[in-house]
């Protein structure tokens, strides 16, 4: 192999784990992807209740079962901040999917993950803060399973969990490291099970999800925490190890001034994130037939995407069916592109595109250029038609960081 295809060639996702809405575990989460089920949590009735001013509370969210604690026998220590535990947990979730033993990998093992920030930590001895603070959540892991590559905490906002995949394909493929686990939690400690939407806010009005239909208003928050373990694809077909989907490139841009607002984002930064992701893949935007989008409902958003997805991958080629995870569990923030990576990556496995529920109206940014575009109110097979299937996984954070990863089904054997 040539240093040139070595430095860009081909990861493999060969575990995974996680929790998230009403899914206490990644076989729950997919079971209720195929049913289509709009996961969210919403009681009691009325779900939207008017506080006067403009400002709505409303009971929606996309609660994870015993979101407030996690399995210290497994974890091996007590008192650790539930996101921490419940990351731990996720990440040693993706090992065990893989058949693989840390012990036994872990020279060889570097951790990226990230851990939304969902309280103050003051500044203190650092005993006092290694199990709150979300600094310390992936080293910590590391420190338990006596890893010895990077360990590496980020923070980009939403786009977390696709910049540490990003990254983690990166050190494997400079052969920083053999295996790669890449994770992510968000889980909101004071959370009732309800948000305030005001006129200025991001959530939905309804506690809906509706991403580029044209009834969208707004998103709703949900608990999540997901990881996977990568490896060199050629190692891993080498050593028999269960293949979900293969990672062919990836890139990560931001937006830059190239937009209204720091807070806003822009078409320019996601379509140089989509067209570098496709060509450190060698592939073009005709090949590409599934985008799992970032999706979040909000109108402006969700307008700016598809814009976006379109310039990137042209209105030639085979049809692009385009979901959304956030409809069925919410927005996890820090962990929201690991759900979306799980849902891809099983997807490409089982060969079933699962259902964005509450969708059925696309937005003119897609019905208006062709036909090629089209989102998907109801799940239906994924068949290869002779060829790999294909997809794009986009991720974007407040303050324009874009991230895009272009995905393959695992090679046939």
């Amino acid at each position: 192999m040539s240093e040139l295809s070595d430095r860009s060639g081909p990861v493999a996702v060969i575990g995974v784990g996680g929790r998230f809405a009403d899914a206490p575990d990644v076989e729950a989460f997919w079971d209720n992807l195929v049913a289509g089920r709009d996961c969210f949590r919403r009681e009691p009735v009325p779900v939207v209740e008017d506080l006067g001013g403009d400002r709505l509370r409303v009971h929606s969210w996309g609660w994870a079962p015993h979101r407030d604690r996690y399995d210290s026998a497994l974890v091996g220590v007590e008192g650790l901040d539930p996101q921490h535990g419940i990351l731990q947990e996720s990440l040693w979730q993706a090992a065990e999917d893989a058949g693989v033993r840390l012990s036994a990998i872990a020279d060889r093992t570097a951790v990226y993950a990230g851990c939304a920030r969902t309280k103050h930590v003051p500044r203190a001895a650092f005993d006092d803060v290694v199990h709150v603070d979300p600094t310390f959540a992936g080293p910590y892991f590391s420190y338990l399973r006596d890893l010895w590559g990077e360990s590496v905490m980020l923070d980009s906002a939403c786009a977390t969990s696709a910049v540490a995949v990003h990254l983690a394909c990166q050190s494997l493929r400079a052969h920083s490291c053999d295996y790669a686990l890449a994770g992510a939690v968000a889980v909101q400690e004071d959370a009732d099970g309800t948000y305030v939407r005001t006129p200025r806010s991001i959530y939905s009005t309804e506690g809906i999800v509706r991403p580029f239909d044209r009834r969208h208003n707004g998103v709703v928050p949900g608990d999540g925490s997901g990881a996977v373990l990568l490896r060199r694809l050629d190692d891993a077909l080498r050593d028999g190890d269960p293949v979900y989907a293969v990672i062919r490139g990836s890139a990560v841009t931001n937006d830059g001034r190239a937009k209204p607002g720091f807070v806003i984002p822009g078409v320019d930064g996601k379509v140089r994130a989509v067209r570098r992701a496709l060509e450190a893949a060698g592939l073009t935007g005709a090949d590409v037939d599934y985008v799992e989008t970032h999706g979040v409902g909000i109108p402006l958003n969700d307008q700016i995407e598809a814009t976006a997805l379109i310039e990137a991958l042209g209105t030639e080629g085979e049809p692009v069916a385009v979901g959304s995870v956030k409809a069925s569990v919410g927005h996890c923030d820090t962990a929201a592109g690991m759900a979306a990576l799980i849902k891809t990556c099983l997807a490409m496995d089982r060969g079933f595109l699962p259902a964005t529920p509450n969708t059925e109206d696309p937005v003119e940014e897609f019905t208006g250029r062709g036909a090629r575009f089209g989102i998907l109110p109801e799940g239906r097979p994924w068949p290869a038609h002779g060829r790999s299937r294909t997809a794009g996984l986009m991720s974007a954070g407040v303050g324009g960081t874009n991230a895009f990863l272009v995905l393959e089904g695992a090679p046939s054997l």
